[in-house]
Protein backbone atom coordinates (compact mmCIF):
# COMPACT_ATOMS: atom_id res chain seq x y z
CA UNK A 1 0.00 0.00 0.00
CA UNK A 2 2.80 2.61 0.74
CA UNK A 3 4.21 1.86 -2.54
CA UNK A 4 0.97 2.80 -4.65
CA UNK A 5 0.80 5.69 -2.15
CA UNK A 6 4.17 6.98 -2.75
CA UNK A 7 3.53 6.77 -6.23
CA UNK A 8 0.28 8.64 -6.52
CA UNK A 9 1.63 11.83 -4.05
CA UNK A 10 4.86 11.47 -6.26
CA UNK A 11 2.39 11.93 -9.33
CA UNK A 12 0.48 14.34 -7.55
CA UNK A 13 3.56 16.25 -6.75
CA UNK A 14 5.11 16.11 -10.29
CA UNK A 15 1.74 17.64 -12.18
CA UNK A 16 2.48 20.55 -8.90
CA UNK A 17 5.82 21.25 -9.88
CA UNK A 18 4.87 21.89 -13.63
CA UNK A 19 2.02 24.28 -12.99
CA UNK A 20 4.88 26.05 -10.92
CA UNK A 21 7.43 25.67 -13.33
CA UNK A 22 5.06 27.47 -16.02
CA UNK A 23 4.38 29.91 -13.50
CA UNK A 24 7.90 31.01 -12.98
CA UNK A 25 8.35 30.94 -16.99
CA UNK A 26 9.50 34.36 -18.44
CA UNK A 27 5.96 35.94 -20.62
CA UNK A 28 6.91 34.92 -23.60
CA UNK A 29 8.16 31.56 -23.14
CA UNK A 30 5.08 30.84 -21.20
CA UNK A 31 3.02 31.64 -24.15
CA UNK A 32 5.30 29.51 -26.01
CA UNK A 33 2.72 26.43 -26.38
CA UNK A 34 5.55 24.53 -28.45
CA UNK A 35 7.42 23.16 -25.11
CA UNK A 36 9.64 20.40 -25.68
CA UNK A 37 9.46 17.63 -23.74
CA UNK A 38 13.17 17.65 -22.58
CA UNK A 39 12.37 21.28 -21.80
CA UNK A 40 8.77 19.82 -19.49
CA UNK A 41 11.36 17.37 -17.82
CA UNK A 42 13.49 20.20 -16.91
CA UNK A 43 11.17 22.28 -15.52
CA UNK A 44 9.99 19.51 -13.44
CA UNK A 45 13.58 18.10 -12.17
CA UNK A 46 14.84 21.44 -11.35
CA UNK A 47 11.72 22.75 -9.28
CA UNK A 48 11.97 19.13 -7.48
CA UNK A 49 15.85 19.38 -7.31
CA UNK A 50 15.16 22.88 -5.44
CA UNK A 51 11.99 22.37 -3.19
CA UNK A 52 13.01 18.07 -2.01
CA UNK A 53 11.10 18.64 1.12
CA UNK A 54 7.55 18.68 -1.19
CA UNK A 55 7.86 15.41 -1.63
CA UNK A 56 7.67 14.18 1.77
CA UNK A 57 4.86 16.75 2.49
CA UNK A 58 3.09 15.13 -0.18
CA UNK A 59 3.57 11.94 0.41
CA UNK A 60 2.45 12.59 4.09
CA UNK A 61 -0.71 14.55 3.65
CA UNK A 62 -1.91 11.52 0.95
CA UNK A 63 -1.46 9.04 3.27
CA UNK A 64 -3.24 11.07 6.21
CA UNK A 65 -5.90 11.71 3.88
CA UNK A 66 -6.36 8.21 2.77
CA UNK A 67 -6.24 6.80 6.43
CA UNK A 68 -8.97 9.55 7.54
CA UNK A 69 -10.53 8.18 4.52
CA UNK A 70 -10.56 4.28 4.93
CA UNK A 71 -11.06 5.01 9.42
CA UNK A 72 -14.52 7.16 8.23
CA UNK A 73 -15.64 4.30 6.29
CA UNK A 74 -15.00 1.84 8.50
CA UNK A 75 -16.78 3.81 11.41
CA UNK A 76 -19.69 4.12 9.23
CA UNK A 77 -19.67 0.36 8.28
CA UNK A 78 -19.24 -0.84 11.78
CA UNK A 79 -21.21 1.74 13.82
CA UNK A 80 -23.54 -0.09 15.23
CA UNK A 81 -21.27 -2.62 16.84
CA UNK A 82 -18.78 0.08 17.65
CA UNK A 83 -21.36 1.52 19.68
CA UNK A 84 -24.42 -0.76 20.40
CA UNK A 85 -22.63 -3.64 20.65
CA UNK A 86 -24.76 -5.13 24.29
CA UNK A 87 -21.43 -7.56 24.95
CA UNK A 88 -19.27 -4.63 25.20
CA UNK A 89 -18.30 -3.86 28.72
CA UNK A 90 -19.15 0.44 29.74
CA UNK A 91 -18.93 2.52 32.31
CA UNK A 92 -20.44 6.28 32.70
CA UNK A 93 -23.99 6.88 31.45
CA UNK A 94 -25.91 4.30 28.92
CA UNK A 95 -27.56 6.93 27.19
CA UNK A 96 -24.50 9.50 27.47
CA UNK A 97 -24.56 12.28 24.49
CA UNK A 98 -21.15 11.76 23.97
CA UNK A 99 -19.54 7.88 23.50
CA UNK A 100 -15.85 7.47 24.13
CA UNK A 101 -14.85 3.71 23.17
CA UNK A 102 -10.96 2.19 24.25
CA UNK A 103 -9.13 -0.51 22.88
CA UNK A 104 -6.58 -1.61 25.13
CA UNK A 105 -4.17 -4.23 25.77
CA UNK A 106 -3.54 -5.27 29.55
CA UNK A 107 0.19 -5.41 28.74
CA UNK A 108 0.45 -1.90 27.82
CA UNK A 109 1.74 0.28 29.95
CA UNK A 110 0.18 3.66 28.15
CA UNK A 111 -3.28 2.08 28.69
CA UNK A 112 -2.44 1.55 32.52
CA UNK A 113 -1.09 5.81 32.27
CA UNK A 114 -4.49 6.85 31.14
CA UNK A 115 -6.91 4.90 33.13
CA UNK A 116 -7.05 7.53 35.71
CA UNK A 117 -8.09 9.95 33.40
CA UNK A 118 -10.86 7.82 32.12
CA UNK A 119 -12.15 7.30 35.26
CA UNK A 120 -11.84 11.15 36.19
CA UNK A 121 -14.21 12.08 33.22
CA UNK A 122 -16.44 9.39 34.04
CA UNK A 123 -16.58 10.96 37.32
CA UNK A 124 -16.88 14.54 35.98
CA UNK A 125 -18.80 14.11 33.15
CA UNK A 126 -22.40 12.57 33.67
CA UNK A 127 -23.37 12.30 30.44
CA UNK A 128 -20.19 10.18 28.83
CA UNK A 129 -20.24 6.50 28.39
CA UNK A 130 -16.96 4.85 28.11
CA UNK A 131 -16.92 1.30 26.07
CA UNK A 132 -14.11 -0.81 26.62
CA UNK A 133 -12.79 -2.99 23.68
CA UNK A 134 -10.49 -5.54 24.58
CA UNK A 135 -7.34 -5.43 21.88
CA UNK A 136 -5.01 -8.22 23.48
CA UNK A 137 -2.05 -7.65 20.46
CA UNK A 138 1.11 -7.73 22.76
CA UNK A 139 1.68 -11.10 23.42
CA UNK A 140 -0.43 -14.34 24.59
CA UNK A 141 -0.61 -13.18 28.11
CA UNK A 142 -2.72 -10.29 26.75
CA UNK A 143 -5.13 -12.49 25.01
CA UNK A 144 -5.11 -14.61 28.11
CA UNK A 145 -6.09 -11.74 30.41
CA UNK A 146 -8.54 -10.22 27.79
CA UNK A 147 -10.41 -13.74 28.00
CA UNK A 148 -10.55 -13.45 32.27
CA UNK A 149 -11.66 -9.91 31.83
CA UNK A 150 -15.07 -10.81 28.92
CA UNK A 151 -15.68 -14.05 31.37
CA UNK A 152 -15.77 -11.90 34.52
CA UNK A 153 -18.13 -9.44 32.27
CA UNK A 154 -20.56 -12.59 32.15
CA UNK A 155 -20.13 -12.20 35.89
CA UNK A 156 -21.61 -8.39 35.81
CA UNK A 157 -17.77 -7.77 37.06
CA UNK A 158 -15.70 -6.77 33.91
CA UNK A 159 -14.64 -3.10 35.85
CA UNK A 160 -13.75 -4.09 39.05
CA UNK A 161 -11.48 -7.12 37.37
CA UNK A 162 -10.47 -4.61 35.06
CA UNK A 163 -8.83 -1.93 37.67
CA UNK A 164 -7.15 -4.95 39.56
CA UNK A 165 -5.28 -5.73 36.29
CA UNK A 166 -4.62 -2.68 35.48
CA UNK A 167 -2.92 -1.63 38.77
CA UNK A 168 -0.87 -4.86 38.42
CA UNK A 169 2.82 -3.78 36.90
CA UNK A 170 4.81 -6.80 35.88
CA UNK A 171 4.61 -9.54 34.03
CA UNK A 172 0.95 -11.19 33.59
CA UNK A 173 0.30 -14.98 35.13
CA UNK A 174 -2.12 -17.07 36.31
CA UNK A 175 -1.47 -15.84 40.08
CA UNK A 176 -2.10 -12.37 38.94
CA UNK A 177 -5.66 -13.30 37.24
CA UNK A 178 -6.15 -15.60 39.56
CA UNK A 179 -5.34 -12.57 42.25
CA UNK A 180 -7.38 -9.84 40.43
CA UNK A 181 -10.24 -12.07 39.91
CA UNK A 182 -10.74 -12.41 43.73
CA UNK A 183 -10.04 -8.65 44.29
CA UNK A 184 -13.13 -8.19 41.56
CA UNK A 185 -15.17 -11.42 44.04
CA UNK A 186 -15.40 -13.51 41.29
CA UNK A 187 -16.24 -17.15 40.80
CA UNK A 188 -12.66 -18.62 39.57
CA UNK A 189 -14.14 -22.08 39.01
CA UNK A 190 -16.84 -19.89 36.43
CA UNK A 191 -14.47 -17.68 35.28
CA UNK A 192 -12.24 -20.54 33.75
CA UNK A 193 -15.02 -22.19 32.23
CA UNK A 194 -15.96 -19.45 30.66
CA UNK A 195 -12.73 -17.97 28.88
CA UNK A 196 -13.05 -20.65 26.21
CA UNK A 197 -16.78 -20.38 25.06
CA UNK A 198 -17.51 -19.54 21.87
CA UNK A 199 -19.00 -15.87 22.34
CA UNK A 200 -15.70 -15.15 24.42
CA UNK A 201 -13.46 -16.18 21.74
CA UNK A 202 -15.62 -14.17 18.95
CA UNK A 203 -15.75 -11.07 20.83
CA UNK A 204 -11.75 -11.13 21.06
CA UNK A 205 -12.08 -11.80 17.35
CA UNK A 206 -14.41 -9.16 16.46
CA UNK A 207 -12.59 -6.38 18.73
CA UNK A 208 -9.17 -7.62 16.42
CA UNK A 209 -11.26 -7.00 13.36
CA UNK A 210 -12.84 -4.07 13.94
CA UNK A 211 -9.64 -2.16 14.54
CA UNK A 212 -7.94 -3.87 11.74
CA UNK A 213 -10.57 -2.11 9.44
CA UNK A 214 -9.94 1.09 11.16
CA UNK A 215 -6.48 1.11 11.08
CA UNK A 216 -5.64 0.87 14.67
CA UNK A 217 -2.01 -0.33 15.12
CA UNK A 218 -1.69 0.31 18.77
CA UNK A 219 -3.33 0.64 21.82
CA UNK A 220 -4.44 2.60 23.55
CA UNK A 221 -6.90 3.76 20.88
CA UNK A 222 -10.12 5.96 21.42
CA UNK A 223 -12.64 6.78 19.17
CA UNK A 224 -15.14 9.51 20.71
CA UNK A 225 -18.25 9.61 18.66
CA UNK A 226 -16.78 10.18 15.26
CA UNK A 227 -13.27 11.34 16.09
CA UNK A 228 -10.79 8.99 16.09
CA UNK A 229 -7.76 9.18 18.32
CA UNK A 230 -4.44 6.95 18.18
CA UNK A 231 -2.28 6.61 21.03
CA UNK A 232 -2.69 8.12 24.97
CA UNK A 233 -3.82 11.51 24.83
CA UNK A 234 -3.95 13.56 28.89
CA UNK A 235 -7.04 14.29 30.41
CA UNK A 236 -6.99 17.77 28.70
CA UNK A 237 -6.82 16.46 25.22
CA UNK A 238 -9.34 14.20 25.73
CA UNK A 239 -11.94 16.58 27.51
CA UNK A 240 -11.17 19.10 24.49
CA UNK A 241 -11.99 16.01 22.28
CA UNK A 242 -15.01 15.12 24.32
CA UNK A 243 -16.29 18.33 24.07
CA UNK A 244 -15.81 18.84 20.35
CA UNK A 245 -17.22 15.68 19.76
CA UNK A 246 -20.70 16.91 21.91
CA UNK A 247 -20.47 20.51 20.05
CA UNK A 248 -20.73 17.99 16.77
CA UNK A 249 -23.97 16.49 18.36
CA UNK A 250 -25.35 20.09 19.50
CA UNK A 251 -24.28 22.23 16.71
CA UNK A 252 -22.59 24.97 18.96
CA UNK A 253 -19.19 25.23 18.78
CA UNK A 254 -16.63 24.54 22.03
CA UNK A 255 -15.87 27.47 24.11
CA UNK A 256 -12.90 28.61 24.37
CA UNK A 257 -11.63 29.04 27.97
CA UNK A 258 -9.51 32.47 29.12
CA UNK A 259 -6.81 32.57 31.06
CA UNK A 260 -7.68 33.87 34.34
CA UNK A 261 -5.16 36.96 35.20
CA UNK A 262 -2.98 36.78 38.67
CA UNK A 263 -4.67 39.25 40.77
Amino acid sequence: MFQISLKTAFMSLLAAALLAGFSFLPQAQAADTALTREAVEKIVHDYIMEHPDVILTAVDQYQQKTQEERQNAALESNRDVLFNDERSPFIGNEKGDVVMIEFFDYNCGYCKKVLPSVQALVEEDKNLKVIFKDLPILGPTSEIAAKWALAAQKQQKYFPFHLAMMEHQGPINDDVLVKAAKAADLDIDRVRKDIDTTDVLLQVERNRSLASQMGLGGTPAFIINDIVVPGAISKDDMKAKIEEARSKVSGKKPEKKEDKKAE
